[in-house]
């Protein structure tokens, strides 16, 4: 049996003992899987580097695999690896963001606060934003769970973003 494949036998939390694994395994689609199902992780490598393997291949596969295999690959790529491979998939016009389209230049913004002082947090977004990588993308992680703290983060960057002067698009915002 392929590694790839023993990762759907012997999944390493079992289906029974939390809550995403079967939503994993049940949205897992194996007639996508098919394709590299016989590979070892290391020729699975190999594969999403050769040339032959387009953005569309990619896109067709991606519903194939679960969150262990992309992690298993990824951990014995080089950086040059994983931009080759990154650099692959076509952007899609329904996508919410157009970060990551060829000659595109972006960057990903996740600040995060100890605490998750608004002031620290705002003060990252715009130390990002400063260094001018073209188009970014927000995400806040908050180190609380409590939805008053959250709701106080997503409004300030609602309120950072209404007073700058470029366009600002709220792709998965909840307001």
């Amino acid at each position: 049996m392929s590694p790839l494949r023993r990762f759907l036998v012997e999944p390493l939390i079992a289906y029974e003992e939390d809550e995403v694994t079967p939503v994993i395994m049940d949205s897992h689609l194996s007639a996508a899987f098919a394709l590299v199902a016989h590979l070892t992780v290391g020729e699975f490598r190999e594969w999403l580097l050769a040339e032959e393997t387009t953005g569309e291949v990619l896109a067709a596969l991606a519903p194939g695999l679960i969150p262990e295999m992309v992690a298993a690959v990824s951990k014995i790529m080089r950086v040059q690896d994983l931009i080759t491979v990154g650099a692959k998939p076509v952007w899609s016009p329904g996508s919410a963001t157009r970060s990551g389209l060829a000659g595109r230049l972006s960057t990903r913004l996740q600040p995060n606060h100890p605490t998750d002082d608004p002031r620290g947090i705002a003060a990252s977004v715009v130390d990002g934003l400063l260094y001018a990588n073209g188009d970014a993308v927000i995400g806040v992680n908050p180190v609380t769970d409590d939805v008053a703290t959250v709701e106080t983060l997503l409004r300030l960057l609602d309120r950072y973003g209404k007073g700058w002067v470029f366009p600002l698009k709220r792709a998965c915002w909840p307001m």
